[in-house]
């Protein structure tokens, strides 16, 4: 006759599988809080008397808000002579200096520049590259913003003396419809070859597209946050469902301002015909989800628009189209291109020059 299991058996393997549990779950708690980074500080602006300005107000920092009638011609909007540096919070990139900073010099004309002589020396090659945050260059060093990128390029590709001025923010905006008047007395006073417009997807819409396609993942800890493995894995499966949700590209397209840039875009250019000055768009793309880029309609859009209009554009989503965009930021908390993705939009821009020779 076979022994039946004692009565206690069933609850001491049941208290070893407990306990077990209990040193698995203590366990992933102590190395998450050992393991897992902390949440990134945002960025700023570090000034040289020790202030620290949030990075998203860089436009209003930089520039110099001068009367026309006491502003000399040509220069930039941006304050001659000063100096900033971009801090981050744990950069990947090794242009970062040791403090996790990008330096940030204007030159005595109020650009993002080295220094140049107003007036252009004969022979010269002059391009004048206008925009926003992406060709000021935002979170990369001088050296590796597409505009000095692309002067090197050009050097290489035409010989003798070439210069691009980047005026990236220099003109006080950071949209077409700001460039009109500063381009129209500043930048023909520059006597330019060719003026380069960077043309953002974010200046578009309104809703303007947003850098990242998705919203900042927000949750409400299980636990209400006493455990840091628990919020971990609940921050990781919103994040992938945030980041795999569909993009509705409706609420960006914004035909008004679609054609309030198009008819600045005009503007500039019956400035520059006058001057025989030719004008180039450059379209870029957001830095998000290019392996199924959702807003290739804008891009659509935009060229349509141009052809119309029979204005001259290039649309650089090619160059990115596919590429891993983390590899491309400036920071996980900063999707502007870094110093490859500059270098992408200057190649860009060099080849198109050079295949659509004037």
């Amino acid at each position: 006759m076979t022994d039946k299991p004692k009565s206690g058996s069933w609850r001491k393997t049941a208290l070893r599988l407990l306990l077990a549990l209990c040193v698995l779950v203590s366990s992933l708690e102590v190395l998450s809080r050992i393991f897992l980074p902390d949440p990134y500080v945002p960025s700023h602006i570090r000034t040289s008397d020790q202030r620290r300005v949030p990075t998203g107000e860089i436009l209003q920092f930089v520039r110099k808000a001068l009367a026309e009638s006491r502003m000399d011609v040509p220069r930039g909007r941006l304050l001659a002579g000063s100096e900033f540096r971009l801090w981050y919070d744990r950069p990947s990139w090794d242009y970062f200096d040791d403090d996790g900073c990008v330096t940030v010099r204007i030159n005595s004309l109020g650009f993002r520049d080295e220094e140049f002589p107003a007036s252009k020396p004969d022979g010269e090659y002059r391009v004048l590259a206008v925009g926003d945050s992406f060709t000021f260059g935002l979170g990369v060093q001088g050296e590796d913003t597409w505009p000095q990128q692309l002067e090197g390029m050009l050097a290489d590709v035409r010989g003798g003396s070439v210069e691009v001025i980047n005026a990236g923010f220099a003109a006080g905006s950071h949209y077409p419809p700001g460039y009109v008047g500063w381009i129209g007395q500043h930048g023909l006073a520059l006597d330019p070859d060719v003026v380069v417009i960077g043309l953002c997807l974010n200046d578009l819409g309104d809703p303007p597209i947003p850098m990242l396609w998705y919203d900042k993942v927000e949750v409400d800890p299980w636990l209400g946050g006493a455990s840091a493995f628990l919020k971990w894995v609940q921050t990781a499966v919103a994040q992938r469902h945030a980041e795999r949700a569909p993009v509705d590209i409706e609420q960006y397209v914004d035909e008004a301002q679609q054609r309030a840039v198009t008819g600045a875009v005009l503007s500039i250019r019956e400035d520059l015909d006058g001057k025989g000055i030719r004008l180039i768009v450059a379209i870029f793309p957001m830095l998000s989800r290019l392996e199924d880029y959702p807003y290739q309609r804008i891009h659509d859009a935009v060229a349509e628009l141009c052809d119309a209009k029979e204005i001259e554009h290039l649309d650089l989503l090619d160059r990115f189209r596919g590429l891993d965009e983390y590899t491309l930021w400036v920071h996980p908390t900063d999707q502007h291109p870094n110093h490859v993705g500059q270098r992408l939009i200057a190649e860009g821009i060099r080849d198109y020059l050079k295949s659509h020779p004037r």
